[in-house]
């Protein structure tokens, strides 16, 4: 008897770690993922480079559209990683609209704050993305699927900077000297080409997210199309392959742009 109600307690045991295991899945593998990953290298704030002349001597236009455009000339070290401060683009992990399309106004949100040398709670990255978007239906008219010089256009007149530049194709040592610079690179992306394993569905048509720093053949990203997309890391190859325009959406066939926001400081 007593045999028996030892192996009914043991059963009953193991049936209740199995369950406390499925429930925690989801962190057991992040967790793990962590553990697994190379260390990032330490971030670095804005206040690091603030006030700092990385300004060409000339600038022609507000939004830099010329295809040979390049970064000025900045020591590049072998790594580096800025402290962008990170949301995904559905801060309470509901994918409705318009958070479902708001990777633009995240990504470009997450700058805007790394400038200020500010971050967020949920509720301040829901608020700030609801007003971007209400903001973009009112004076543009629509704020789905925005193009690199679209976004470019809205990051200027919504916050007031006086340059962001659309860079076009750029190179990795371009990408690489802006962040070097202290500046993050927003990327447009055909989103299934990027092969995010946290993507649902193999990711979306068209996606934007940034780049914060990199080490030597990788780019350590804020992805804001997932919850895991914090220090998000990618091949370079495969951010390069995968960087497209919205192009109409034939986003595969889209140009090779990048965007860049100066400091207005």
């Amino acid at each position: 008897m007593r045999k028996h109600i030892f192996w009914l307690n043991f059963i009953l045991i193991i049936f209740i770690l199995a369950g406390l295991v499925f429930l925690g899945r989801h962190r057991i593998t992040d967790v793990w993922e962590q553990w697994m990953e190379d260390p990032a290298p330490p971030a670095v704030n804005y206040d690091a480079f603030r006030n700092v002349d990385t300004e060409p001597d000339t600038v022609d236009e507000n939004v830099n559209t010329d295809p040979v455009a390049e970064p000025e000339p900045v020591a590049i070290p072998d790594e580096l990683n800025l402290n962008v401060p990170f949301t995904t683009q559905a801060p309470h992990a509901n994918w409705d609209y318009p958070y479902q399309e708001a990777c633009e106004e995240a990504s470009a949100i997450t700058v805007h704050y790394y400038y200020q040398s500010q971050t967020f709670t949920p509720e301040i990255a829901d608020k700030e993305i609801l007003d971007l978007v209400a903001w973009e239906e009112e004076h543009l008219g629509f704020y789905k699927d925005t193009t690199a010089a679209e976004t470019a256009q809205f990051i200027r007149d919504y916050w007031g900077y006086d340059r962001v530049d659309v860079i076009q194709d750029p190179s990795v040592d371009d990408i690489k000297r802006h962040i070097a610079a202290g500046r993050p690179v927003i990327i447009p992306a055909a989103g299934k080409q990027l092969g995010n394993p946290n993507f649902r569905s193999g990711g979306p048509l068209y996606h934007m997210f940034v780049v914060r720093g990199y080490t030597t053949d990788t780019f350590i990203t804020n992805d804001v199309g997932t919850r895991k997309g914090e220090n998000y890391v990618y091949d370079i190859d495969v951010v390069m392959e995968a960087m497209h325009d919205w192009n109409g959406g034939d986003v595969d066939m889209g140009a090779k742009v990048v965007i860049v926001v100066y400091p207005n400081d």
